[in-house]
């Protein structure tokens, strides 16, 4: 009996002792609330660029789990280019300066993900967040499609898709959201427009963004398409 006490005891310490994946960081700068409340708070912190633009976190930073980018399984993406420093998960060569004055830099992972042989490794870019929470447009733009699909065949989601107001070649498609804000047809500006809310997915969906994490993972998902300005809502 107290040599099965012991193990108990030293199994309960490991768990704790053990440490595991630590959530990336976002500038303290952007949990500052807006005068009504809004959560519109996160619209100046810089995530991202995609060809020189500024792409901004989605959502308000209090409730931002992480960042992570990974490929995705379509060549006609264009990557983005991170902002801040990469923890883990390999290199990307020199990191951008810190835009934020006072604030640090946000930090993010490169994870693993369908698609590697097709598209860059920051293909894909992931802000996990808690779920409900409000999801504001990253970028100036107008709405172009709003599409209901499953993921799997078994989880429904709703994707978006905005055509970027500085080219309209570009057109950023984001995905796990619910309670759509917008219409097709909307313009949209960045870090104030509301699109919808943070989707939260069953426990038994696993995702990849857990692992930095201390929830399920859940994150809206953003990508760039290089496309035919006529075909942008397709």
């Amino acid at each position: 009996m107290a040599v099965l006490v012991t193990l108990i005891v030293l199994a309960v310490w490991a768990a704790y002792a053990i440490p595991g994946q630590t959530p990336a960081r976002v500038p303290q700068s952007a949990a500052m609330p807006t005068a009504d409340g809004s959560p519109t708070g996160a619209g100046d912190v810089v995530v991202a660029q995609i060809e020189g633009l500024d792409i901004v976190l989605p959502v308000a930073r209090e409730v931002t789990t992480a960042v992570a980018y990974h490929p995705v399984d379509n060549a006609g993406t264009v990557p983005f280019t991170p902002a801040g420093d990469l923890l883990s998960g390999g290199s990307l060569g020199q990191k951008l300066a810190d835009i934020f004055a006072g604030g640090g830099a946000i930090q993010y992972y490169l994870m693993a993900g369908a698609g590697g042989e097709l598209s860059s490794s920051t293909a894909g870019l992931d802000i996990g967040a808690v779920p409900g929470s409000a999801v504001v447009s990253p970028a100036d733009g107008k709405v172009t499609a709003i599409k209901q699909y499953s993921i799997l065949g078994r989880y429904p989601d709703v994707e978006m898709r905005i055509q970027f107001s500085h080219d309209s070649s570009l057109l950023l498609v984001l995905t796990h959201l619910t309670r759509p804000m917008v219409e097709i047809g909307d313009i949209v500006a960045r870090g104030d427009t509301v699109l919808g809310s943070v989707r939260g997915f069953p426990t038994t969906l696993d995702q990849a963004l857990s692992r930095y994490t201390s929830d399920t993972g859940d994150h809206v998902q953003m990508m760039v398409l290089r496309v035919t300005p006529g075909l942008a809502g397709l």
